[in-house]
């Protein structure tokens, strides 16, 4: 048998990458020190509380420069302290074709969920090189303004700016 396929002039078996590599483990999963470092900075109850009282719109501008702040932390601890193997990949991916959505920007969400709000429910719907579709159907942050009095949904400001951060 030749080569096999060829995707222009170069063997296919030429460009595939190896994932794992025999006798060396690989970590894919999340490092626990991340959710660690990131909840022990940051501490939910301890921000809706900072919040009591305020107007929505008040609070909705400090979950906006939190929401940043938090993302910020996330994408450098992910990126260098807590760089694992799912992380090497999408970035060895996305200079050999040049595409990085979805793929990073998932990863630094989900990072970012599970670092401050590791029990969570969400689903990621939808994730194309065009758009990506987030579900929340249980959210700390949210709760937990709602048990210190704060209605309406100044904490979207707190996710939408971590993404546009992203």
């Amino acid at each position: 048998m030749a080569t096999g396929w060829k995707l222009g002039k170069v063997p296919i078996q030429d460009r595939l990458m190896t994932l794992e590599q025999p006798g060396k483990p690989l970590l894919f999963d999340a490092d626990k020190g991340l959710v660690d470092d990131i909840s022990a900075r940051f501490n939910i109850a301890t921000i809706a509380r900072s919040l009591q009282g305020k107007e929505e719109k008040d609070a909705s501008n400090a979950l906006e420069k939190l929401g940043q702040e938090v993302m910020k932390l996330t994408i450098e601890l992910a990126d260098l302290k807590y760089l694992d193997r799912t992380g090497e990949m999408i970035e060895k991916i996305a200079r050999q074709t040049g595409v990085s959505f979805p793929h990073r920007f998932e990863r630094y969400v989900e990072l970012f969920i599970l670092g401050l709000r590791p029990m969570d429910k969400w689903n990621v719907a939808k994730a194309t090189t065009k758009e990506m579709v987030l579900q929340v159907s249980a959210c700390a942050m949210h709760k937990a303004l709602q048990e210190t009095g704060i209605q309406g949904l100044p904490c979207k400001a707190f996710c939408f700016a971590s993404f546009d951060t992203a």
